[in-house]
């Protein structure tokens, strides 16, 4: 397939729908001219406050900051609340603070909502197209508007050049450079049509790298000609045609870009100064990653990681949420105080951050009105979108088997690995058990349908029982469940005794069924089985498809987003 050919629209049309047409505007004229309140009027430790995005979940103390405006936004993480409850979580903070508060990150922040899942782009990078992929921007960002989140954390830009990357993975579009950036420009409008401001992860590319940048600092060994081709490109694109308004940053080492051993680009006055304000003429407001991260802040601690930050350039900092918000604050009025950072420097990230809350309007309307959610909030055209989402993305790489409902009365042995619930400490995302979702669907058709859930350890007396019900099996299918995890790169793996589990099962001659709801590339390493198929997504939507694509319900549509192997190429992904 040809890798310059994303979507099935022409041009014209892709222009249409990504909103890069001229005269397409995010906000109305009369807040685009509207003028800044006058910011100079606040204390200095409030105008240091407006770089810092307040991260630690301690809700008295926060109320407290929030109070004397020594803030500028936070990310709360309210996934056990109601919608109506985080509606009056953000309203009573935005009630408090004298100055309009930001919120993030969208979709990953809050429970229920449509299933859009915009942390799993690669799915969305399967269905190469544009139109779902902007519609479904903007469906997060309306229903994140509503709970009173203004920043979505996407789109991730990042090219998923090495298959062995355990923190981009699943969160890249693809490992092609044109498609990232198309889709991504899509994800970007739609963000911006749906009243949000979308955050360009994770500059200046973190998909060449293989480690967790939560854990270590990785290094992207690219040349300076490769960065500017690839990496930099989507950025680069997205922000010559006006779609840019945050840009965050990472924490990993480019010997290109930096020469000073192991600086990361967080900071780097190079990269963030040098290279994305002055070369790429980057106007908008440029954010740190978390500087809970372990190479920021074991290596050079919460303080001077808050003040060498903003020294390089940033605007926004994701303060350490194992802290006190005040040792950060204190940290850096105190710079200002000594001439480490310059009041002016200050002043002119101040008034890029009140800029964006202004395009928001923030300025003049603060608070969500919780009687319209139901206007918005999951609503049955969005969860239709998301349904069709996860239909066309499915990718079927092997069919040589009959589909199930052909068989007749087959005995079927489901088995999957652990999927406990989890939460994902830096983007506190709670991951709900989907294996057990599986095993329903699949029972719903062939109700004598045998499921086996394999823990986590995966003890051999466990992956013998196991061996032995599959041997009883007509058909054996097997649900691969990985996730990304910051701070757990295995999560991304499928753990070798299921692996050796699948090939015993293959040499015995059973009908193997490989269903992988996650990290394609593991597919590479696992077996050729009578049908394989990827989603991308282990969303109950995608594994509904999933089962209706291995049932014959479903013809597969999607095409792989990345290259697994020369037998599954960028591109693969048969139809029937």
């Amino acid at each position: 397939m040809n890798r310059t050919t994303p979507t099935p629209c022409s041009r014209r049309d892709f222009l249409q729908l990504a909103g890069l047409a001229v005269g397409v505007h995010w906000m109305p004229a009369a807040v685009a001219a509207t003028p800044l309140p006058d910011f100079k009027s606040l204390t200095l430790e409030q105008q240091v406050g407006q770089m810092v995005i307040a991260r630690l979940q301690d809700w008295p103390l926060m109320e407290r900051y929030a109070k004397q405006g020594l803030f500028s936004g936070m990310t709360p993480s309210l996934t056990k609340l109601s919608p109506a409850e985080v509606v009056e979580f953000t309203n009573r903070f935005q009630k408090l603070s004298p100055i309009p508060l930001l919120f993030g990150w969208g979709g990953v922040s809050y429970g229920g909502g449509t299933e859009v899942r915009l942390q799993q782009t690669m799915r969305i990078g399967a269905t190469r197209n544009a139109a779902l992929c902007r519609e479904a921007a903007r469906i997060e960002a309306a229903e994140s508007r509503a709970l009173g989140f203004q920043l979505a954390g996407a789109p991730v830009l990042d090219v998923n050049l090495n298959p062995d990357n355990t923190i981009i993975n699943l969160r890249s579009i693809s490992d092609d450079v044109e498609l990232v950036t198309t889709l991504g420009a899509a994800l970007a409008q739609g963000t911006l049509d749906g009243g949000a401001a979308p955050i360009f992860m994770h500059f200046p590319g973190h998909g060449a790298t293989r480690g967790d940048s939560h854990i270590e600092m990785p290094e992207a060994a690219r040349s300076l000609a490769e960065l500017e081709a690839v990496e930099l490109k989507p950025f680069a694109t997205l922000i010559r045609r006006g779609l840019a308004r945050v840009i965050c940053t990472n924490h990993c080492y480019y010997p290109a870009l930096e020469p000073d051993r192991k600086i990361p680009a967080t900071l780097s006055r190079r990269i963030i100064t040098g290279l994305l304000r002055e070369k790429l003429g980057y106007e908008g407001v440029i954010m740190s990653d978390s500087l809970t991260m372990r190479p920021i802040k074991e290596n050079y601690g919460i303080e001077e990681a808050a003040i060498e930050t903003v020294r390089v350039g940033h605007d926004l900092i994701l303060q350490d949420y194992r802290s006190d918000p005040q040792i950060t604050l204190d940290a850096l009025v105190r710079a200002v105080r000594q001439g480490r950072i310059p009041l002016a420097q200050v002043e002119q990230s101040v008034k890029r951050v009140w800029k964006l809350k202004r395009e928001l309007g923030l300025f003049e309307q603060r608070l969500v009105d919780p009687a319209k959610l139901p206007q918005v909030f999951a609503t049955k055209a969005s969860v239709e979108l998301a349904r069709r989402i996860a239909r066309e993305s499915v990718t079927l790489l092997e069919n040589s088997a009959d589909p199930l409902r052909a068989v007749a009365k087959p005995v079927v042995c489901v088995i999957s690995n652990g999927s406990a619930a989890t939460v994902d400490e830096d983007n506190a995302v709670k991951h709900s058990p989907t294996n057990h979702y599986l095993n329903e669907q699949i029972r719903q058709r062939l109700p004598g349908a045998q499921s086996v859930v394999l823990s986590t350890a995966m003890k051999p007396a466990e992956v013998e029982r196991a061996f032995a019900a599959a041997q009883k099996a007509d058909v054996v299918v097997f649900g691969l469940f990985t996730r990304v995890r910051s701070y757990v790169e295995d999560a991304i793996r499928i753990p070798k005794p299921f692996r050796e589990l699948i090939e015993r099962a293959v040499a015995a001659g059973r009908t193997v069924a490989l269903l992988n709801f996650g990290n394609p590339y593991v597919m590479a390493d696992l077996p050729k089985a009578g049908i394989s198929l990827c989603t991308f997504s282990d969303a109950s939507d995608s594994i509904d498809a999933a089962v209706q694509v291995l049932f014959g319900e479903l013809k597969p549509q999607g095409l792989l987003p990345v290259r697994i192997s020369a037998r599954y190429p960028f591109g693969h992904g048969l139809k029937a």
